[in-house]
């Protein structure tokens, strides 16, 4: 749609030269007809869409994993336990040199 909207412009222009027109619009239909065939024979479209949702579905059952782990093992618990640790001693070191 782009090239066709930047050749819509050239065409708007008078003082354009026929040939040169002639060859941005073949330019642009071969280009549109190989993408066309490309796609056709190799169906990147659908392929795409395809492989978006196989994506999708394994974000999807790796955060369930992990809030399964989560849940058996409490490590978000044990993470906020970590740190909470490691905050306490730092202000106790800091407040010994005070």
């Amino acid at each position: 749609d782009s090239l066709e909207k930047a050749i819509d412009k050239v065409k708007s222009n008078p003082s354009v030269d026929p040939a040169v027109l002639e060859k941005l619009e073949t330019s642009l239909a071969t280009t549109k007809g190989k993408i066309e065939e490309i796609n056709g024979e190799y169906d990147l479209v659908g392929s795409g869409v395809t492989a978006l949702g196989v994506v999708g579905e394994l974000v999807e059952s790796a955060i369930k994993k992990a809030g399964e782990l989560n849940s058996d093992y409490q490590l978000t618990d044990k993470a906020i336990s970590a740190v909470t640790s490691a905050v306490d001693k730092v202000k106790t070191k800091v407040s010994e040199r005070l």
